[in-house]
């Protein structure tokens, strides 16, 4: 038999002497196509457990491919797979395995949800977005700039002004990469991880119904409301999960001062399917809990021994401060005797002080001696998928003994308001991890581990095969929005807005904002709205601010103050004045108000407070103004400095970054009119063009496109102005 399967094998082998690349066609004709691609090495390696888990994949109904080079550069790699799509138009994934060269993408913050790092001011290995996008999203074009002269295996390109702006990949991808300071044989672990992957695709009767979702410090504000109200999402999301209270799970950071042993223990549960952390991170690093606040004097005292002890052994061992100094600081400040440092040096005291610091977070450590046992673990915290470094939590998961084989991650940072379970629940349809998050993608959301992973499907047919096989079919997808789950009615309603070339959608998408019964769809609704950007899209948002799920009422609460349209504000004032309590809301709230004229903003307000029960309306009231003037002052200060001429050029162009984040449409007559003129510093106007590009729900965008046109059509522009003109246009139209 193994010989049969060699003979195979090299009857379909095709060699292209040119680029060294061998290419070895399926074995099984099935419904869709995926590909495998890896390095030589890593094909040497571990051709045994390639081949085994390509017949795993084969088996569960996708023609397989498998690439194999010593790939000089990312393009070589997106032609190969440009060439495929175009034979194959049912490529649905790939995945990359070994030492795949890294695409750090430029000149495309915009596709990220919140990296917004000076791309002039830092260095390229830190202010560009490592992203698997420019291998997926075929659509795109990038502009070679330069391979990193200390990482070989990384390559730099910049987005294309007159590429389109937007993310629709045209197939999933993952990684399957080893993080090489775990230690140990990286092959034999990736040869592990793809027979344990080939394995679990024998198991097929396994549904999507146990869950685990987690909450940690800091996180959406600590705001209960918003932690509370992802329970009605899940209801929606996964229906299957309520047999018993063990099967859908939801923990808060709260429920223990040091969690994270208790994430473990249910790391270790193996009939749990998804495991869902939300969470701030970092790339070697989980932040679960915050310092512990102690119930007790003793436990409070030895709280702040521990933060004085740390802090002072770093500075002593910085050079910055003497013990002796330090002791005669503290006794005249505080009041404390020589003795409280008597144990500064102590081992004890040291371990103890070290193992306070550590149980707050769940550190490589931990994860380097633990195996888990979800098949797909979610991490939506910045830097946890930062796979271009030798070490990044994400891998971690992968590669134990454990049954994980899907992991999400982040290569950047990312924001926290963002919809992180936007259609999670089509796990529970039999839909692939892959296709799920190619419906959620951005510049630095990526996969790793096998993207083929599905459950089960809850209901009879095919919807995985009817999401790449009848993606353009517009009966299908209306025919699925009669659906009695939240979650396939989330998808018909995407599938025909993807496939709204007229644009003609918006006022059904109106209609079941309004009346739709769940949660999850009235979300994704607001979402595609938000594409439209017109007067559906801000009557949605209007509407949306007093919605009963919390996700709805803060994303409008955002949406508010990128359309910049005044009649949002009498329901923005009534929620900010009347629910509080809704402390994410607040918070999105306060930002949106900030970048509206202060009279409006505090005419809103006033009225919401006098239609209000509050108990001391002139106090409430005069702390608001406060709060809000002084704000407008900022904003006139940094307006004067963008408009004079005379100031330093690099305030300026601060200054300037900051409408990015903050898109004052009432001062958009004094930015197009620096703009447009002839006698300004081009560095400040090309930097003024590329914030106006984040006004892509304003109201008043229209203006910035017209704007733009009239500057292109003249002709005597620079080019370099021109170019972001151009790529204006493109993210605003």
């Amino acid at each position: 038999m193994r010989k049969l399967v060699i003979l195979i094998s090299l009857f379909f082998l095709v060699t292209s002497v040119e680029a060294q690349i061998v290419k070895e066609k399926p074995l099984k004709k099935g419904a869709t196509v995926f590909a495998i691609f890896t390095d030589s090495k890593t094909f040497e390696k571990t051709k045994g457990a390639i081949y085994k888990y390509r017949d795993a994949v084969e088996n569960d109904g996708l023609s397989t491919y498998i690439y194999s080079a010593d790939w000089k550069n990312p393009e070589q790699i997106r032609n190969e797979l440009k060439a495929l799509y175009k034979d194959e138009p049912t490529l649905e994934g790939v995945v990359f395995i070994g030492d795949i060269p890294v695409a750090l993408i430029r000149n495309a913050q915009h596709l990220t949800t919140a990296f917004k790092m000076d791309e002039v001011k830092f260095p390229f290995p830190d202010s560009s977005v490592p992203s698997d996008r420019f291998y997926d999203d075929l659509h795109l074009s990038f502009e070679y700039i330069s391979q990193d002269t200390t990482q070989p295996q990384h390559f730099y390109y910049k987005l294309s002004e007159t590429s389109p702006q937007d993310l629709h990949p045209d197939f999933y991808s993952a990684r399957i990469k080893y993080p090489e300071k775990k230690g140990g044989d990286k092959y034999e672990a990736i040869a592990a991880f793809l027979n344990k992957a080939a394995d679990s695709k024998k198991e097929k009767n396994n549904k999507m119904d146990n869950f685990v979702s987690f909450t940690g410090s800091g996180y959406n504000s600590e705001c209960l409301i918003a932690w509370a109200d992802e329970m009605k999402a899940y209801r929606e999301n996964f229906p299957l999960a309520w047999k018993s209270n063990l099967n859908a799970r939801q923990l808060n950071f709260r429920m223990d001062d040091f969690m994270k042993y208790k994430l473990f223990n249910q790391l270790q549960r193996p009939e749990v399917d998804l495991f869902m952390f939300h969470e701030h991170g970092l790339p070697e690093k989980q932040l679960i809990n915050n310092e512990v606040p102690g119930s007790s004097f003793d436990s409070r005292y030895d709280n702040v021994r521990s933060d004085i002890f740390v802090d002072a052994r770093k500075s002593i061992s910085n050079g910055k401060i003497t013990l002796d100094s330090l002791k005669n600081y503290y006794a005249k400040t505080y009041g404390l005797q020589n003795s409280f440092f008597d144990s500064l040096y102590s081992k004890a005291q040291i371990r103890k002080d070290s193992i306070r610091n550590a149980d707050i977070y769940i550190n490589l450590s931990d994860l380097s001696h633990l195996n888990t046992y979800p098949k797909f673990v979610m991490l939506d915290a910045c830097y946890n998928g930062s796979f271009h470094l030798n070490d990044y939590v994400a891998g971690y998961y992968l590669f134990n003994g454990g049954n994980t084989l899907v992991v999400q991650g982040n290569s950047r940072n990312v924001l926290q308001d963002r919809w992180t379970i936007e259609m999670i629940g089509l796990l529970s349809y039999g839909v692939r991890a892959g296709q799920y998050n190619r419906l959620i993608a951005t510049l630095e959301g990526h996969l790793f581990g096998d993207p083929t992973v599905h459950f089960a499907s809850a209901i009879a047919g095919d919807i995985a095969s009817d999401m790449i096989l009848k993606s353009n079919d517009e009966i299908t997808w209306k025919h699925y929005l009669k659906s009695d789950y939240a979650d396939i009615q989330s998808l018909s309603l995407r599938m025909l807005a993807d496939n709204d070339k007229q644009k003609s959608l918006s006022s059904f998408l109106l209609e079941t904002f309004k009346e739709s019964k769940f949660n999850t769809v009235r979300m994704e609704a607001l979402k595609l709205l938000s594409r439209y950007a017109n007067a559906d899209f801000t009557q949605a948002v209007a509407i949306g601010l007093d919605d009963p799920y919390e996700l709805v009422v803060r994303q409008a609460a955002s949406y508010a103050g990128r359309i910049g349209a005044k009649n949002l504000l009498k329901p923005m004032a009534n929620i900010y004045i009347n629910q509080s309590e809704k402390q994410r809301v607040a918070y999105s709230l306060k930002n949106s108000f900030e970048i509206y004229p202060l009279e409006d903003v505090l005419k809103s307000i006033q009225e919401a407070i006098e239609n209000s029960n509050l108990l001391d309306k002139e106090k409430v009231l005069k702390e608001i103004s406060a709060d809000f003037t002084q704000n407008s002052k900022q904003q006139k200060k940094g307006l004067s400095i963008i408009m004079n001429p005379n100031a330093d050029i690099q305030k300026r162009i601060s200054e300037i970054r900051l409408i990015r984040n903050n898109n004052y449409h009432f001062l958009l007559d004094d930015y197009l009119k620096l703009l447009s003129d002839d006698k300004e510093n081009i560095t400040v106007k090309v930097t003024l063009a590329e914030a106006l590009g984040w006004f892509n729900y304003s109201c008043r965008k229209g203006e910035i496109i017209e704007t733009c046109n009239k500057l292109i059509a003249a002709g005597n522009v620079p080019q370099e102005f021109r170019k972001e003109l151009i790529q204006t246009i493109n993210r605003l139209k």
